[in-house]
C-alpha cells in the first residue's frame, strides 16, 4: 500500500490533459479550462481545510499511537488540490510563453508578407 493513495493524482492529470487538448482549441477555451481548473483545486483544498476539524487527544479516544486518530481523507483532498494549484500555475506559465511565441510568430509573418509586397504575376 503506497502512502499516498492514486485518487490524490486524477485532479492534476485531468488538468494536465484537458490543457494538452485545448492547444487545438481556441485561444479563449484554453484560458476557460485553465481557471476552471484553478478554481477547483482552490475549492479542493479550502474543503480540505474545513474538513479537519480538531486533533482528537489519544487519551480519551483511545488510539495508540496519536497518528491514527487522523482522519486521512481531507488531507488527500487537500493534497489533490495543492497538486492541482501547482500544475495550474506551471501550465499557467507554459500558456504565457506559448501564447507570447505564437504571438511573435504572427508578427514576423506580417512583417515578412509586408516587406515581400503584392505579387505581380
Amino acid at each position: 500500500m503506497s502512502v499516498v493513495p492514486d485518487y490524490v493524482f486524477i485532479l492534476p492529470v485531468v488538468i494536465i490533459a484537458a490543457w494538452i487538448l485545448s492547444w487545438w482549441g481556441s485561444r479563449r477555451v484554453r484560458w476557460i479550462l485553465l481557471s476552471a481548473a484553478a478554481v477547483v483545486s482552490v475549492l479542493c483544498v479550502a474543503f480540505g481545510l474545513h474538513a479537519m476539524g480538531p486533533s482528537a487527544d489519544p487519551r480519551t479516544v483511545g488510539c495508540s499511537p496519536a497518528i491514527e486518530c487522523v482522519d486521512a481523507r481531507p488531507l488527500y483532498l487537500l493534497a489533490a488540490g495543492l497538486l492541482g494549484a501547482g500544475c495550474c500555475l506551471v501550465l499557467l506559465i507554459l500558456t504565457l510563453v506559448g501564447e507570447a511565441i505564437r504571438i511573435w510568430r504572427a508578427d514576423r509573418e506580417d512583417r515578412e508578407d509586408r516587406e515581400d509586397g503584392p505579387a505581380d504575376g
